[in-house]
């Protein structure tokens, strides 16, 4: 089950409400985010970010992908100390705080959000992928950049 070519602007409209709908609930939890750019360096949490083809198409579609070292294990849209994709993020980017007071309170969100974007390939009957976030980005760039 894939789609030839490119994904749909209307599966990109609902993934941007699923996020907006996101955004409404971590509002009420209030995880606090003091915006530091720690957490966008992947080494330092020990951690893995992990996105959907649909997520990092999303991104591919509406910014430019610099060039960037799988290997440093940072996210290539850190500038600064801030995200320069805020707007774009992943799903993973979106839950994931470095205030360990809501470890319990946030996989729950992030699973609930999952199901909701995983519904998207099913619903525009596209395969879903999902794997880790910069080796899928640097396919991606390397698949824009050849124009295949």
């Amino acid at each position: 089950m894939t789609t030839k070519g490119p994904l749909s602007q209307d599966l990109y409209s609902e993934l941007g409400t699923i996020y907006q709908h996101l955004e409404k609930e971590l509002t009420l939890v209030n995880p606090g985010c003091n915006r530091c750019g720690t957490c966008c360096n992947f080494t330092a949490f020990d951690h893995i970010l992990y996105a959907s083809n649909i997520e990092v198409d999303f991104i591919v579609r509406n910014v430019k992908v610099p060039d960037f070292n799988v290997s440093d294990n940072v996210c290539p849209f850190l500038k600064e100390n801030q995200c320069s994709i805020r707007g774009f993020r992943t799903l993973g980017c979106r839950v994931f705080y470095c205030n360990p007071q809501y470890k319990e309170v946030l996989p729950a969100l992030y699973e609930k959000y999952y199901r909701l974007i995983k519904d998207l390939s099913r619903k525009y009957n596209t395969q879903w992928e999902y794997l880790p976030f910069l080796d899928r980005l640097a396919e991606a760039k390397k698949k824009a950049n050849t124009g295949c």
